[in-house]
C-alpha cells in the first residue's frame, strides 16, 4: 500500500487540476465532473481513519445519486408524483388533446434573466416551476410542432430587445436591476404574450400557456352569442372592458345581439358571410348564447331566446336582484338625491321562469351563514360544500365561486322547477340562510338588520339554488306565438285593420331539439374585482383570476360548444377554506344576543313612545311647561331608555369579547398543538429507549 500511495496522490492531484482547469478551458467542461469523482474516489482509497473515509464515501453516493438522476431525466423527461390537493402539478386532459391535436408550428420564446442580483426568492422559486412545465408540453406536443426557445435576456444585448418588441414586461428588483420573466407564443401570424410569469400565478400557469398555444393555433373560434344590459366592452380595472369580456374575446368569436337579438340578425349573416338570415336565433351558427342582466327585456326579446331554446340552443341567463355594476352606472351626483338614468339594478326572465315554474325575487337579496364572507355577509363564497353535483364538468376543479347580492331560485307554490324537464340543482345554498330587501340595506338600519339578519335564519328548510340547469324538450313560453305579431295584428280605434306579412318561419310550439338553460343568481360575479383583478406591470398589465367564476362560466361556454380543451386548466384558483366550526359558533353567539338586543330595544322603543307621547298630549293641550308628575314620569322613561340603550352596549361587547375569546381559543390551540405533540411523542421514544437501555 505504501508503494500505491504516491501513485494515488497523483491521480488524485491530476483529477483536482483537471477540474479546476475545465472551468476556464471550454474543451475540458464535458469532463469536469468526471475528473471530481475520479478525485474523491481516489482519495477514498488512501489510508486514513474511518471517519475520513465515511466523509468521503457519503461524498461519492450524493455524486453518483445527482448523476443518475440526471441520466434518468435526459432518458425518460421530466416525471413527478402530485400530492397536491387540486392536482396543480398535473396537466388536464384538455391540456393533452390540445397538445396532441395540433396541426400548426407553434413557437415559444421563453425569455428570463438568470443572474440578476436580488432577484426575489419567490420568482427564484417559480423559473425552475416555468422551466419544467414548458419542456413538459414541449416532449407531449404533435409531431414536435412546438419549437421552445430559451432565451436569457442580459441587459444591453439584443436579446433584451427581441423580448421588449414582443412586449414582454421589465421587472424592477433592485434600483438599478431589472429582469425578464415572461413568453411570447405565435403560429404563422398569430401572436400572443405572457407579459410575466407570476409566482402569485402558480396555479393558472398552465392555463396561461395552453389558452395562449390554442388561441394562437384556432383558425376558427366558436361563436358565443351576448346579451346585455350593461356594455361589456368598455370601462373595467384595465378601462379596456369588463376582464371577463377580455378572455373571452380571446378564445371566442364574441356576437354581440344587443338586447333585441333577431333585430341585427341580417347584418351579421351578412357580415360572416352565412347567407341570408332565417329571421331568428340558429343554434347551428351560434351555439350558445350569454345573457348577462337582461334588465328591462322585452317580450319580443324574450320570445327569440324561447324559440332559439326549443331549437336545441343554450342559454345561460345570468339574473340580478340587485346589481352592484348597474347601481354604479345611476349613481345620483346630488348627495342625499336618489340615483337618476342608468341601467335598472335589477332583471329576470319573467315570461320563461313563470313558464318553467321558477321563482325568483326582483327585489330579495339572500344571505347564507355556512357562506358569508366574515366581514361582508352580501359575499358568498361558495366552496365545494355548495356544489351538490359533483360530476358535472363545468364544476371540474372548481373550489370556489364568489357572488355579491345574490339572489337564488326555487320552485314557485311550493312544486318543484321545470316540469317535464330535467333539472340539476349545480350549486345551492345552505340550511342557514334567509332573505333580506335589497332597499333596505342602504338604509340607516342596513348594517343593524344584515349582522342579526341570521338571527332567524331558516333550520331544516328546503335549500335554494343559486345555480340550476334545465334541460330536455321544453315547451314554449308563448302559447300565442310571436307577441310583436299580434301587437301589428291589433289595430287602434278608429284604425283599419292592415295586411301584414306572414313571418318566416312559425312559432314552435314544442321544442324540436333538446335545449338548455342555465339559471345564475347574479351577474356582478364576472364583474372585476369578483371574477378577475388587473395586476399593473410597467406600462401595461395582466388579469389574474381570483376566484372560479370566470373559469366556471367558460366552462359551460365549453360544455355548450362541444369543446372539452380549457375545461379544468383554467379553473385552478385559490381555495377558499371557509371556518365551520368558528362560524357555528358565532352563529349561536349571535342568535342570543340578537334576541337579548332586541329585548333591550323593544324596552328603548316603548321608553321613547311614551315620552312622545306626553310632549303631543302638551301639544293638544298648549301646556307651555310641565308639571312636576309630567317631568318625573319623563326623567323615568328617559332613564329607562338611556338603560337599554346602555345595556345593548354592553350585550354588543359582551358578544364581541366571546368571539373574541373564541377566535383567541383556536389561535393558541392551533398554534401550540403540534409542538405539544411532537414533545408528547418525543418523551415516548425518550422513555422507550432509557427502558431498552437499562434492560441491558
Amino acid at each position: 500500500m505504501n508503494a500505491l500511495k504516491p501513485i494515488l496522490i497523483g491521480l488524485a492531484g491530476v483529477g483536482i487540476l483537471f477540474f479546476g482547469l475545465s472551468f476556464g478551458l471550454e474543451a475540458l467542461e464535458p469532463a469536469r465532473w468526471y475528473c471530481l469523482i475520479l478525485a474523491i474516489a481516489v482519495i477514498s482509497l488512501l489510508p486514513a481513519s474511518r471517519l475520513f473515509r465515511g466523509v468521503v464515501g457519503v461524498a461519492i453516493l450524493a455524486i453518483l445519486v445527482f448523476f443518475a438522476t440526471q441520466l434518468l431525466e435526459s432518458t425518460l423527461g421530466n416525471k413527478n408524483i402530485d400530492l397536491t390537493e387540486d392536482n396543480r402539478y398535473t396537466l388536464t386532459e384538455g391540456t393533452r388533446s390540445i397538445l396532441s391535436e395540433l396541426t400548426e408550428p407553434v413557437t415559444i420564446n421563453y425569455y428570463v434573466t438568470r443572474d440578476v442580483d436580488g432577484t426575489p426568492a419567490s420568482f427564484k422559486r417559480h423559473i425552475p416551476r416555468v422551466d419544467s412545465f414548458l419542456r413538459e408540453i414541449k416532449n407531449l406536443a404533435k409531431s414536435d410542432l412546438i419549437t421552445l426557445n430559451f432565451i436569457d435576456p442580459e441587459p444591453n444585448t439584443d436579446e433584451e430587445d427581441a423580448a421588449l418588441l414582443d412586449q414582454v414586461q421589465q421587472i424592477d428588483v433592485t434600483q438599478d436591476d431589472k429582469m425578464i420573466f415572461g413568453a411570447s407564443i405565435s403560429s404563422l401570424e398569430k401572436k400572443t404574450v405572457i407579459p410575466v410569469f407570476d409566482p402569485a400565478q402558480e396555479t393558472q400557469l398552465e392555463f396561461q400557456v395552453i389558452s395562449a398555444i390554442a388561441e394562437v393555433s384556432t383558425r376558427n373560434a366558436p361563436v358565443v352569442g351576448l346579451m346585455s344590459a350593461h356594455d361589456l366592452a368598455v370601462g373595467g380595472q384595465s378601462n379596456r372592458g369588463w376582464l371577463f369580456y377580455q378572455t373571452l374575446q380571446r378564445g371566442y368569436d364574441v356576437l354581440d345581439l344587443g338586447m333585441m337579438p333577431t333585430a341585427t340578425l341580417d347584418t351579421v349573416y351578412e357580415g360572416r358571410k352565412w347567407g341570408d338570415s332565417p329571421g331568428y336565433l340558429d343554434p347551428e351558427k351560434i351555439p350558445v348564447i350569454l345573457v348577462i342582466h337582461p334588465a328591462g327585456i322585452t317580450p319580443e326579446a324574450e320570445f327569440a331566446l324561447d324559440q332559439y331554446i326549443l331549437r336545441g340552443g343554450t342559454v345561460i341567463a345570468c339574473v340580478d336582484p340587485m346589481s352592484m355594476v348597474a347601481q354604479q352606472s345611476g349613481r345620483s351626483q346630488i348627495p342625499g338625491m336618489p340615483p337618476q338614468g342608468g341601467t335598472p339594478p335589477s332583471s329576470s326572465l319573467p315570461k320563461l321562469f313563470a313558464k318553467h315554474n321558477v321563482k325568483f325575487s326582483n327585489s330579495e337579496v339572500i344571505i347564507d351563514r355556512a357562506f358569508a364572507a366574515q366581514n361582508n355577509p352580501t359575499i358568498l363564497l361558495l366552496n365545494e360544500e355548495a356544489m351538490t353535483v359533483k360530476d358535472d364538468i363545468s364544476l371540474s376543479s372548481i373550489q370556489n365561486l364568489a357572488f355579491l347580492l345574490s339572489g337564488s331560485f326555487s320552485g314557485a307554490n311550493g312544486n318543484p322547477m321545470g316540469p317535464g324537464l330535467e333539472v340539476s340543482h349545480l350549486v345551492e345554498t345552505s340550511y342557514q340562510y334567509t332573505f333580506i330587501d335589497g332597499q333596505s340595506l342602504a338604509s340607516p338600519q342596513g348594517a343593524q338588520q344584515l349582522r342579526f339578519a341570521l338571527g332567524s335564519r331558516r333550520e331544516g328548510d328546503q335549500k335554494q339554488s343559486y345555480v340550476t340547469l334545465l334541460s330536455g324538450t321544453f315547451p314554449s313560453a308563448f302559447p300565442d306565438g310571436d307577441p310583436s305579431a299580434k301587437e301589428e295584428q291589433d289595430p287602434g280605434e278608429g284604425d283599419t285593420p292592415e295586411k301584414t306579412e306572414e313571418p318566416k318561419v312559425a312559432a314552435l310550439a314544442t321544442g324540436t331539439a333538446r335545449g338548455n338553460l342555465y339559471l345564475i343568481a347574479d351577474s356582478d360575479f364576472l364583474y372585476d374585482g369578483l371574477a378577475y383583478q388587473f395586476q399593473r406591470f410597467g406600462n401595461s398589465g395582466f388579469m389574474q383570476p381570483i376566484s372560479g367564476n370566470g373559469p366556471f362560466l367558460l366552462n359551460v361556454i365549453d360544455q355548450a360548444v362541444g369543446s372539452k380543451y380549457l375545461i379544468g386548466a383554467r379553473a385552478r384558483t385559490p381555495l377558499y377554506r371557509q371556518f365551520t366550526v368558528l362560524k357555528d359558533k358565532e352563529a349561536e353567539l349571535e342568535k342570543v344576543s340578537g334576541e337579548t338586543i332586541k329585548e333591550f330595544e323593544a324596552k328603548a322603543q316603548e321608553a321613547a313612545a311614551e315620552m312622545q307621547k306626553i310632549r303631543s298630549q302638551m301639544t293638544q293641550n298648549n301646556a307651555a311647561q310641565l308639571t312636576p308628575e309630567l317631568r318625573s314620569q319623563i326623567a323615568e322613561y328617559r332613564k329607562a331608555e338611556v338603560d337599554a340603550r346602555k345595556a345593548i352596549r354592553e350585550e354588543e361587547k359582551s358578544y364581541q369579547s366571546q368571539i373574541d375569546a373564541l377566535k383567541a381559543g383556536i389561535f393558541w390551540k392551533t398554534l401550540l398543538l403540534v409542538p405539544l405533540g411532537v414533545i408528547i411523542v418525543g418523551l415516548c421514544v425518550y422513555a422507550f429507549r432509557k427502558s431498552q437501555t437499562n434492560a441491558r
